[in-house]
């Protein structure tokens, strides 16, 4: 026996050290290809970005080791060396994104220079106050380094150049202040006839992006702007810290690349809802539009792509729910010490672990219903049955029969028709509503016509492929955006509505598979745009299998209708009644 395991030992041992080998190769092998690139006279951007990506799939496979490290530096190398070479910010914005990603996680010498290398694209964007950051961070943390000495000797030019009567101009961005003389739309945008002679990217032939509307939903402690595009953009967004100095107000703003403007839209739009004063665009430099948000009182920011139809999303909040980890382009607000402490209540009774929201005596008063999609996004459709048509039908019975329980609860419909809403106007509509619960109704379905079953999500990052499936079905995105989708999730703090969640999902599933009497496939957690942002507690359910053809039977009878609102129903009834008291 010690022998085997001896034996077994030995092999595992030695696959290690040759997995360790075969990345080691990779990266040496990435190395050449990193110096010819920068020698050769010949190469293009792709070739770049080839060198990039490798570098970040080997620092990907193993990033706490030294060699995970080095690797990600050279990915911004790489990003950086193209950008001086193509002058295409996009790679500016990527070399940025790295070198801080580097800057925030490590503490080696290689972390020292990437603040020092972050500082310079920093000076280069005319961002000088975050420049004089980075410098400051990199003095702090590395104190005995010889980059703090460079640091600190930048630091003092640039305290020198840039004093209180010398402020600095943004870069080829007449409206980065409303004081700056504005050009015209005329002047920065090319007239009708200009944007279809000269409609693609001039080094990868890329189709420019129009920025066709600009749309905000609010309320006083959430607002979410919406920016529709005409195809997938990149962009690059920052924070700007308020530098009572220059006499630069908070702001954030969102550099949307290869892009032109429909000049229809209006360069400043007053909100004034308490979080935000307003939002206004400007082109920073060739087809780069910035949109500016002016901040009031915001802690706390999301940013993210969604398709079909393509938008930018941006959530601003009061509430402090976000953390900032490395690779974010934002400097986090100085910490609420109340909403810290808050969110380590805990209340034990009868051996039960309550919610924050119980702790604090919070009751359910107003309910959210999204019967999932509707107008020209039919959803599944499978044995002559359209889902959009069952989400309604379901989602209004479960509507009556809440009323009929209690009058004095406030039920809402995302849609009460059948009209197209788009995903993210969901989650905005329940948000400006105060809703204190968010019910997404949705049928399932599966290549499998024996497949059946009721599932029921909450929103979080999962590796469960068949959960990913059903997100990238009901985001109507690909497995990219789905990916993209799990990043973003990744800088959210869910824990205090992720518990109510759960709690809402158990009661909702239990009740439902136990009145349908069909197969319970759980509670499972899955990123779903339709659920990003919310501020309540929020479930998507999957009543059944539209795919399956003995379950579509069933869809079609009244009674089969009735279980399945009723299903819905006792399930929220249960947490009505575990926050409101029977």
């Amino acid at each position: 026996m010690f022998k085997k395991i001896s034996s077994f030992l030995i092999i595992f041992l030695f696959a290690i050290v040759a997995t360790a080998a075969s990345i080691q190769d990779d990266f040496n092998s990435n190395m050449k290809d990193f110096n010819f690139i920068n020698k050769s006279k010949n190469v293009t951007r792709f070739s770049y970005k080839m060198v990039a990506d490798k570098f970040l799939e080997i620092y990907e496979k193993n990033p706490k080791s030294a060699l995970g490290e080095k690797s990600l530096y050279y990915a911004a190398e790489t990003y950086n060396n193209s950008y001086q070479r193509f002058q295409n910010s996009i790679d500016q914005a990527e070399a940025l994104k790295y070198y801080k990603l580097l800057a925030s996680n490590y503490k080696s010498s290689l972390s020292a220079n990437a603040h020092l290398k972050a500082a310079e694209i920093y000076i280069q964007m005319k961002d000088i106050p975050t420049a004089q950051f980075m410098y400051e961070n990199c003095i702090k943390k590395f104190p005995k380094s010889k980059e703090s000495k460079i640091a600190q000797q930048q630091l003092t030019l640039l305290n020198k150049k840039y004093s209180a009567t010398s402020q600095p101009s943004p870069r080829k961005n007449p409206q980065i202040t409303k004081n700056d003389k504005e050009k015209t739309t005329q002047e920065n945008i090319k007239n009708q006839d200009e944007q279809k002679s000269d409609a693609l990217d001039y080094e990868n032939k890329a189709p420019r992006v129009e920025i066709k509307s600009v749309k905000y939903w609010s309320n006083d402690d959430y607002t979410r702007v919406v920016i529709e595009l005409s195809g997938k953009a990149h962009f690059y967004k920052h924070w700007l810290k308020e530098n009572p100095e220059f006499h630069k107000p908070p702001r954030l703003f969102v550099d949307i690349y290869n892009s032109v403007i429909n000049p229809s839209i209006p360069k400043n739009m007053d909100i004034n809802d308490g979080l935000l004063k307003g939002l206004r665009w400007g082109i920073y430099e060739k087809y780069t539009t910035r949109v500016v948000l002016d901040i009031d009182s915001v802690n706390d920011f999301t940013v993210f792509q969604m398709e079909n139809p393509y938008r930018i999303v941006i959530d601003v909040s009061k509430d402090n729910l976000n953390k900032v980890t490395a690779g974010e382009t934002k400097s986090e607000p100085k910490e609420d010490k109340k909403q810290k402490s808050k969110g380590k209540v805990t209340l034990v009774e009868g051996g039960d672990k309550h919610t924050l929201a119980s702790a604090f005596g919070l009751k359910v008063k107003t309910i959210v219903l999204d019967p999932g999609h509707g107008g020209k996004d039919p959803g599944a459709t499978y044995n002559g049955l359209m889902e959009k048509d069952m989400n309604l039908d379901i989602a209004l019975r479960v509507k009556q029969k809440l009323e009929k329980y209690d009058s004095a609860l406030k039920i809402l419909m995302t849609r009460d028709t059948d009209v197209f809403i788009p995903l993210e106007e969901r989650t905005a509509f329940a948000n400006k509503n105060k809703a204190d619960i968010f019910v997404s109704i949705h049928q399932n379905a599966s290549r499998n016509p024996d497949a059946h079953g009721i599932e029921t999500y909450v929103l979080n990052v999962t590796k469960d492929k068949s959960a990913l499936a059903v997100a990238a079905f009901e985001n109507q995105a690909s497995e990219k955006s789905i990916s993209d989708l799990q990043g973003i999730l990744k800088d959210i703090m869910l824990n205090s509505k992720l518990e109510e969640s759960l709690m809402l999902a158990n009661f909702v599933q239990k009740s439902l598979s136990s009145s349908t009497a069909d197969r319970d496939i759980g509670v499972k957690q899955a990123p779903f745009y339709v659920l990003v942002g919310a501020k309540m507690p929020s479930i998507l359910i999957e009543c059944g299998f539209i795919s399956n053809p003995h379950t579509a039977q069933l869809y079609t009878t009244e009674e089969y209708k009735n279980k399945m609102a009723e299903g819905i129903f006792n399930g929220l009834l249960k947490y009505i009644e575990h926050y409101n008291g029977k």
